[in-house]
C-alpha cells in the first residue's frame, strides 16, 4: 500500500514532551464515547498512549505518550477531558450517516498488552486505530500519517491498521486542528486519496486558504483553518468524489436513514414540550446525499429531505435549525459542523410560506412569523453544493447532522388523551339521546 503522510507544516512550537515517563500509558481511561454503536466500521480514537512494539513503515514509534496539554501524560486533567470530548464530537460529525462508529472505547480485550492490541487491530477487519499523542520526531514533519485502504482489508500485519496524529509538534493540541488531521488520516484508511488544488496543482487543496464564516476546505486536502472541512466531489479526472469512494469500501452498506420522514405523507411529528418549546433532544436528524444521484454534491434534490409536522394555535412562532450534532450537551451545537441546511415552513398542502434566515455564522437558520391555527410542516434540506471560485469545477458536500429549537408552539394531546376526549364526547351525546 502506498503511504500518504499528511505533511503540513507544524502548527505548534515548543516541546510538550521533553520529559516522558518510560511506563506504558494504557492504564489511562478517557471518556467512553460512541457515535453509532453496532456499526460495521469502527474508528477507534486512542488518546491514552501506546507502547508500539516494532517498526511502522520502516520507522520506530516506540512508547507513544497519551494526549496531553499540560505535559503530564500520566493523567487527564479537566481541560484534556473536555478536548477529548470535543475532538470525538468533531470527528463523529464527518462520519454521521455512514455505517461507522467513532469511539474512544478500546475494542481490544482489556487484558491485552499493547503488542497484543496491535495484532488484534491488524486482524480485525473494518477497524481503524488512530493514535493521538506524542511527537512526529520518529517519523518526520507531519500532522499525521496513514496507509490507504487499510480499514476494509481482512488481515493485515506490522501495524498497518494503525494511523497517527501528532499533537506535540504536528497539529498542536487544540481539538479543531487535531480533528482536521484525524478525519483526513481516517479518510485514507477508508480508501480516499488527497484532494489536490485544481488551480495551482499543489498536492493539498486549501481552497485558496479560505477562512472565516462560510469558508470551506476539503477534508482530504488541508482543512485546519476553514470553518467547515467537508467531503468534496472533485473535478472529474483530477480528484475523486470522496463520498463515492467511502461508500465503495467493502460491505460499507447503504447510507443510514435517520428515521425522520422524507415526504409530507411520512412527516415526523415535531416534538413539543409542555411550555411550547421544541424538544431539541428528540428533534434532530442528519441529511445525506442520495445513492440514486450517484452521491452527487450538487443541488438540494441530490440529498435527503426531512419533514416535521406541527400544529399552530394561532400566533407568533420561532423555529431554528442548528447545523451540527449535539452530542456533548443537548440543545447546544457541537463545534465542527459539516452540515449547512435550509429550513422552510410549509402549509398543510405543502406550499412554502417562508424560508429561514441564515445568521452571520452560517451555522443557524431561523424562521419567525405568525401562523393562523392549523397544521403545518417544517422542511429541512441541504444548502446544496458549495462551489468555490478558486476551484470552480469542484463541489463541496453540505451533509451531516442538525437539530431544531423553537418556541411558541402548541403541544398536541397524546392519542390516548384524544381518545379519552372522544369517549367523553360520545358519552355526552348518548346521554342527550336517551333524554330525548
Amino acid at each position: 500500500m502506498k503511504l500518504f503522510p499528511y505533511c503540513q507544516r507544524s502548527l505548534a512550537t515548543g516541546a510538550f514532551f521533553a520529559l516522558l515517563s518510560a511506563t506504558s500509558f494504557a492504564q489511562l481511561t478517557p471518556p467512553a464515547l460512541n457515535s453509532n454503536p453496532g456499526a460495521r466500521y469502527t474508528i477507534y480514537l486512542n488518546f491514552k498512549g501506546f507502547n508500539y512494539d516494532g517498526s511502522w513503515a520502516g520507522r520506530t514509534p516506540g512508547n507513544v505518550p497519551a494526549y496531553t496539554i499540560d505535559g503530564d501524560a500520566n493523567s487527564f486533567n479537566g481541560d484534556e477531558l473536555t478536548a477529548i470530548k470535543e475532538t470525538w464530537a468533531r470527528t463523529s460529525q464527518a462520519y454521521v450517516g455512514f455505517d461507522i462508529n467513532v469511539t474512544t472505547v478500546d475494542p481490544a480485550p482489556v487484558s491485552f498488552t499493547d503488542a497484543q492490541r496491535k495484532a488484534f487491530y491488524d486482524n480485525t477487519q473494518y477497524l481503524t486505530h488512530t493514535i493521538i499523542g506524542g511527537s512526529y520526531d520518529w517519523f518526520g514533519a507531519a500532522g499525521g500519517v496513514s496507509y490507504v485502504g487499510a480499514a476494509q482489508q481482512p488481515l493485515l500485519s506490522d501495524g498497518v491498521r494503525t494511523n497517527w496524529v501528532f499533537p506535540a509538534n504536528g497539529t498542536g493540541t487544540t481539538p479543531k486542528y487535531m480533528t482536521a488531521a484525524i478525519i483526513h488520516e481516517d479518510g485514507h484508511h477508508l480508501s480516499m486519496y488527497h484532494q489536490t488544488d485544481e488551480t495551482t496543482g499543489a498536492g493539498y487543496s486549501t481552497n485558496g486558504n479560505a477562512v472565516g464564516d462560510g469558508s470551506y476546505a476539503p477534508i482530504m486536502g488541508v482543512s485546519y483553518y476553514s470553518q467547515r472541512g467537508t467531503w468534496r466531489q472533485g473535478k472529474a479526472g483530477v480528484n475523486d468524489n470522496d463520498v463515492q469512494v467511502l461508500m465503495n469500501n467493502l460491505n460499507m452498506g447503504p447510507i443510514r436513514d435517520s428515521g425522520i420522514g422524507h415526504t409530507l405523507a411520512t412527516a415526523s411529528a415535531l416534538n413539543i414540550l409542555g411550555n411550547g418549546n421544541v424538544n431539541s433532544t428528540l428533534s434532530k436528524s442528519f441529511i445525506m446525499p442520495k445513492a440514486s444521484t450517484g452521491f452527487s454534491a450538487s443541488g438540494e434534490d441530490s440529498y435527503t429531505k426531512d419533514y416535521f409536522s406541527f400544529f399552530a394555535a394561532g400566533g407568533s412562532l420561532t423555529l431554528t435549525a442548528h447545523d451540527g450534532t449535539s452530542f456533548i450537551q443537548n440543545g447546544v451545537a457541537d463545534p465542527g459542523a459539516t452540515m449547512r441546511c435550509v429550513l422552510r415552513i410549509l402549509d398543510s398542502n405543502g406550499i412554502v410560506l417562508g424560508t429561514s434566515t441564515e445568521d452571520a455564522s452560517t451555522l443557524r437558520h431561523t424562521w419567525s412569523g405568525s401562523l393562523v391555527a392549523g397544521r403545518y410542516y417544517a422542511q429541512v434540506v441541504s444548502y446544496g453544493a458549495y462551489i468555490s471560485g478558486h476551484e470552480p469545477d469542484s463541489r463541496y458536500f453540505n451533509m451531516g447532522a442538525y437539530f431544531l429549537s423553537g418556541s411558541g408552539f402548541s403541544p398536541v394531546p397524546e392519542p390516548a388523551s384524544m381518545l379519552g376526549l372522544l369517549g367523553g364526547l360520545l358519552l355526552v351525546c348518548n346521554r342527550k339521546k336517551r333524554k330525548s
